[in-house]
């Protein structure tokens, strides 16, 4: 039951366009709480449960560790190191401040939650930048804080625990300072050993392709479960140090590992959030909704967060709009949960007074911070400014020959261009024409993460793949709008509309009789890219008359725009111009493609 509602949330926040944490949450609560259909403690017992939870939480974060790659800081290096760092500290103090003074909590639980609350959530941190698309710089340090801040704040949460029962027994400073030094030693020294263990097996291409998989999830386990026994809680590091070594090691199998964390993610996070949210008392739910809590939420929003920013951010050289944006944006996600649901049953079994609220506390944060930021985070952007002045560049589907030159088009017409296709060969050859890409399928979750939307609003689905081109037009008909997604005609247009192949994602391309093969076979004869103006002189008749069916009409220029052309839509009139795949012979000398 509990897999199954989870995937029915995920679907549903693709449906609606909110972040899964949402329906997640409200799921959770609904059959927990408030109905009482699921009680994780008595389904599979405490003995299970928690160990569950770290697990997960260790996996999470070598997820996070994988998408860390250094090269991406470029630029933003100096404004992300200070948001983790100082931001991070600012963060976490202040909101110990403010839970002790506001929500009455003692001081070692206000300093615990502050360091839960550290974090932001990247997970949805990612889909609000899909819709927003804020200017480069913004999009960036909001998406590689969220990612960095991850493993640095459960680190810290772990450290505070630690403080926390060693004070029970005297000399807390000192033995914390020395568990301190065992976890960096133990969680550094096993996440480098298992990490570059597992990226030589890879390297040295040492395990068949149906094991990568399996292998890849055995070694985080062990990492995980080999460093906890040394460390308590230093399998936290030591995954997410993994996830980074393999990241920057260009192992040959990164991204069939990447593809198969996305899966598993998407499971771990739908059943997790579930759980956490059911296994709430629903005396203690009610408790934080208090006017108290609601004003420690609000102070988390409002003035901890944009004090967090503007002090590490002095110096840099982001704008004051930029500044008040990301002031705006730090929505809590699941790496905040899942830590404050394990440190608090732990505080708990050592009957730490305060810790039952920790994850009431949390969640209130998340739902807070998710549900202020997806209802506002793009009317703030376009209101500040930092939102892409409607942005008119393409994200073109193939990079095949016919795909490149229509990419070279467009960028010497000025327009923004990114190719993505899964055929390396193709992708090489459009990095040799200038054009940027991407190598992978837009299709995965991974593509959200790594595709860079800044300045591009349309889409030219352009491959052979018939389900590919529908079902990419599909997915960004959400992003870009339903206008501004093309695709060519299948195969076999007449009597195919039932099946995936026909146009159910985008606007038809071109015409409607033109599809993929006909382009090719066109630009194999020698056709290529020309634009002629259409006046009264030569009009479109005298231009048809010229070159017959040895022509594809693809674009219009109007008034210095360009407009792909559509089944629908009307060629250029006199004062525009056609752009059209061309064989340059006239009429008698040009085979009809018609």
């Amino acid at each position: 039951m509990i897999v199954a509602l989870g995937a029915a949330s995920q679907w549903l926040a693709w449906r609606i366009n909110l972040p899964a944490i949402l329906p997640l949450l409200l799921i959770g609560f609904m059959m927990g709480p408030v109905l009482g259909f699921i009680q994780p403690g008595e389904l599979v017992g405490t003995d299970l449960l928690h160990p569950a939870v770290s697990l997960a939480v260790g996996l999470i974060l070598f997820e996070g560790g994988l998408t860390l790659r250094w090269r991406d800081l470029k630029g933003i290096g100096t404004a992300v190191w200070r948001l983790v760092t100082v931001g991070g500290v600012v963060t976490w103090l202040l909101i110990a401040l403010a839970a002790w003074l506001l929500v009455g909590l003692e001081a070692p639980m206000a300093i615990q939650l502050g360091a839960l609350l550290m974090v932001t959530g990247p997970t949805v941190i990612g889909p609000l930048l899909r819709i927003v698309r804020p200017v480069k710089r913004v999009g960036n340090v909001l998406r590689w804080e969220g990612i960095v801040i991850d493993p640095i704040g459960a680190m810290v949460a772990a450290l505070v625990f630690t403080w926390i029962v060693n004070s029970q027994t005297g000399n807390a400073l000192g033995q914390t300072l020395s568990t301190f030094g065992l976890f960096i030693a133990v969680g550094s020294a096993v996440g480098v050993v298992a990490g570059y263990a597992l990226a030589a097996l890879l390297r040295q291409r040492l395990l068949p392709d149906y094991l990568v998989n399996v292998t890849s999830l055995a070694f985080v386990l062990m990492a995980f479960a080999v460093s906890n026994m040394l460390s308590a809680e230093s399998g936290l590091l030591a995954t997410t140090i993994m996830g980074i070594i393999i990241a920057n090691s260009a192992v040959p199998s990164f991204r069939t590992i990447l593809s198969f964390k996305e899966d598993l993610t998407v499971l771990v996070i739908s059943v997790l959030f579930i759980i956490l949210a059911a296994d709430i008392e629903l005396a203690t739910l009610l408790e934080v909704t208090s006017l108290p809590s609601l004003v420690f939420l609000l102070v988390v929003m409002l003035v901890i967060r944009p004090a967090s920013i503007f002090i590490s951010t002095i110096g840099t050289s982001l704008s004051l709009k930029e500044k008040l944006y990301l002031s705006w944006i730090a929505p809590r996600g699941i790496v905040a949960a899942s830590v404050s649901a394990l440190f608090a049953a732990r505080l708990t079994a050592e009957n730490i007074e305060g810790a039952q609220m920790l994850v009431p506390l949390v969640f209130l944060v998340i739902v807070g911070t998710v549900l202020l930021n997806s209802l506002t985070a793009l009317p703030v952007a376009r209101w500040l400014g930092v939102a892409e002045p409607d942005p008119q560049g393409y994200l073109i589907l193939g990079a095949h020959p016919f795909a490149r030159a229509v990419g070279r088009y467009l960028r010497e017409a000025g327009y923004d261009v990114m190719l993505a296709d899964t055929n390396w060969s193709n992708v090489v050859s459009a990095r040799a024409d200038g054009l940027n890409t991407y190598f992978g399928s837009l299709l995965s979750d991974q593509a959200d993460d790594q595709v860079k939307l800044s300045g591009i609003g349309k889409l030219l689905a352009l491959t052979s793949n018939e389900e590919a081109n529908a079902l990419t037009a599909l997915k960004y008909s959400r992003v870009f709008g339903s206008g501004n997604v093309y695709q060519l005609a299948p195969h076999h247009q007449t009597g195919a509309r039932g099946n995936l192949g026909s146009n159910v994602g985008g606007r038809t391309l071109f015409r409607a009789d033109v599809t993929f093969h006909d382009l090719r076979r066109l630009l194999d004869k020698g056709a290529g890219i020309v634009e002629t103006q259409i006046t009264e002189e030569f009009t479109l008749k005298d231009y048809r008359a010229r070159y017959g069916g040895g022509f594809v009409p693809l674009f219009v220029r109007r008034n210095g725009d360009v407009e792909p052309l559509t089944e629908n839509q009307s060629l250029p009139d006199a004062g525009t111009y056609l752009i059209a795949l061309r064989l340059e012979a006239p009429v008698s000398a040009a085979v009809d493609e018609g």
